[in-house]
């Protein structure tokens, strides 16, 4: 009878077997993953729209930007619990985990004593964040990728392609909507020029950002129907193909352009939309992911007696339950609040940013070796092997994919001086452009008109001079980056800036400098200071007509009316 039945059954190809098989991998469960993983970016873009409609522009983005900051903080401790909990882990890279945080957090309370000795604000401290910006996108890119090829696992077709398939698409995705934003470039060249002073900006120009955002647009587009074509090979082949990853690269660049990038729709559902706004949502996505991640993880390893750490850890994620997640959750949140909360008292804010600042970088930097899907830890603790169905062709070595056998061991010695290149090089680099720009003349040109116009008044008039020649020294040395910074980056506020700077440095070059050498403005003067001020409506006008908020340095609360008050005067000044 089984002989009957067993010549009765079609023969199947190994494809065919693997893909009747194969089922889809999760991290949690269809529904867990659907809400905080999958459609997790579509699910924070909408709330992040509805705040906007309820609080209005300014309440939401302040709203959205504090719980991001607050999340992205929170959302590190994880990675601490992770290590500190998995035995295994924390022995095979010990040297790293001990020793990594020496250097960032020692550089950090050096400039930090800096900066209090020299009565600096401490929010010059912020400078050394540009690491942070410059990996941040990275780390999110790599997330990704690592959940695609988590929901990718039961794919029998060869690694090497269906992995670069993935990383392809994502990367080509992703370049492009940062590029296409018009904002994550520009503010970096601007903070590292005004914090680090490091003048990239003044070499890189609106048409070069253009045509490389064209060619990655070229490239994500192409890039979109070769993978088409793969995934229509998968199925040809009988290999499986998962849905689930499908729908997270949908989810994940749809819902980054429409945050991140100028588009008539987020601007008709949530008019004030900002790129901030956007990569703040996009951040909060992130956390959820990695919060979900990293519960799944140390679930399963506190079931292993050899792998966990007795005590908390082990008693906490064994239980497990809605309760407890919530508990781990709202934890998380309590460490994000307290490093990111604000203090008038100027040591407790330098140990705050200290802190902040190590804790982000080591969380990069810890999670760029942990979670290599590749490590057989890894695939342990997430069950992936025990879910994966692909036929093995061949017996690997026990331990051909495990992280004690990828690398060798680091001494101390060895790992101080990695640390030292990793962190302690570009950190010293950008503290020797900063340190320059904090000991350069502070000169604010409003600060200084205002005092030259109030010096004068009391007939001080030897002073009123002095002040006078100091604002306009700080406007000629000003102007070039204003007029940089908004062809890189056109929006309301830097135009409003840039005209009132045209404007003020034009009176001064034209009216009152003269005045000021016993000289009366002849005619020449006039027509090009009038040429200037036509300039100055022109570029109040096009920020009144973009919408968006006209506030900046020195003007913090300009709205709409007082623009109005003022283009209407400078018309006057040229009819």
């Amino acid at each position: 009878m089984s002989a009957v039945a067993e010549d009765t059954v079609p023969s199947l190809s190994v494809p065919q077997l693997q893909a009747t098989r194969s089922r889809q991998n999760w991290v949690l469960d269809p529904f867990q993953d659907a809400l905080f993983v999958i459609v997790a970016p579509l699910l924070v873009v909408a709330l992040g729209i509805f705040a906007f409609k309820r609080y209005g522009a300014v309440e939401a983005t302040s709203l959205i930007i504090v719980t991001h900051i607050v999340m992205t903080v929170a959302h590190h401790l994880p990675t601490f619990v992770r290590i500190y909990g998995d035995i295994d882990l924390f022995k095979r890279f010990k040297w790293s985990f001990v020793l990594g945080p020496t250097i960032p957090l020692a550089f950090s309370i050096g400039v930090l004593t800096y900066i209090n000795v020299h009565g600096y604000p401490v929010e010059y401290f912020l400078y050394l964040y540009i690491m942070l910006v410059l990996w941040d996108p990275w780390h999110f890119l790599r997330q990704h990728y690592g959940f695609t090829r988590i929901y990718d696992r039961n794919n029998a077709a060869p690694k090497s392609l269906a992995s670069g398939m993935d990383w392809w698409l994502s990367a080509t995705w992703f370049v492009y909507i940062m590029l296409a934003s018009g904002a994550w470039l520009p503010e970096l060249l601007h903070d590292l020029y005004t914090s680090a002073n490091v003048p990239i900006a003044l070499s890189v120009t609106a048409a070069a950002i253009e045509r490389a955002a064209t060619f990655m647009r070229i490239a994500a587009v192409g890039m979109t129907a070769i993978y088409a074509g793969y995934l229509l090979w998968c199925r040809r082949q009988g290999y499986f193909v998962s849905v689930a990853k499908v729908v997270l690269l949908a989810m994940t660049f749809g819902a980054m352009y429409l945050a991140y990038t100028p588009n008539a729709w987020i601007q008709n559902w949530a008019p004030g939309w900002t790129f901030k706004v956007g990569f703040a949502v996009i951040g909060i996505v992130h956390m959820t992911q990695y919060l979900a991640i990293v519960w799944r993880y140390n679930r399963s390893l506190a079931q292993s007696a050899e792998r966990s750490r007795a005590g908390v850890f082990r008693s906490w994620h064994a239980k497990g339950g809605i309760a407890l997640g919530a508990a781990y959750v709202a934890v998380c949140l309590f460490y994000g609040e307290i490093v990111t909360t604000r203090h008038d008292n100027r040591l407790l804010m330098s140990v705050l940013l200290a802190v902040g600042f190590t804790s982000t970088l080591m969380h990069y930097y810890f999670d760029g070796f942990i979670w290599k899907v590749r490590h057989r830890q890894n695939r342990d603790a997430l069950a992936l092997d025990a879910r994966d169905t692909e036929p093995k062709q061949k017996v690997e070595p026990a331990d051909a994919m495990s992280w004690w056998s990828s690398a060798k061991q680091a001494t101390a010695g060895k790992m101080i001086a990695r640390q030292v290149l990793y962190f302690g090089v570009p950190m010293a680099l950008l503290t020797a452009g900063a340190v320059t720009a904090w000991n350069a003349p502070q000169t604010n040109y409003l600060q200084q008109m205002y005092k030259a116009q109030s010096l004068s008044q009391q007939g001080l008039h030897g002073d009123a001079e002095a002040a006078a020649r100091s604002a306009y020294a700080a406007m000629n040395s000003r102007l070039p980056f204003a007029r940089k910074m908004t062809e890189l980056e056109p929006t309301s506020a830097r135009e409003a800036e840039l005209a009132f700077l045209i404007y003020n440095q034009s009176m001064y070059e034209h009216m009152v400098m003269p005045q000021l050498s016993g000289q009366h403005p002849d005619a020449v003067a006039i027509a090009a200071h009038r040429e200037s001020v036509r300039s100055a409506v022109h570029l109040m006008a096009d920020a009144l007509d973009r919408g968006m908020s006209l506030s900046h340095s020195g003007r913090e609360k300009m709205s709409a009316a007082d623009a109005h008050a003022v283009l209407e005067s400078w018309r006057r000044q040229i009819q």
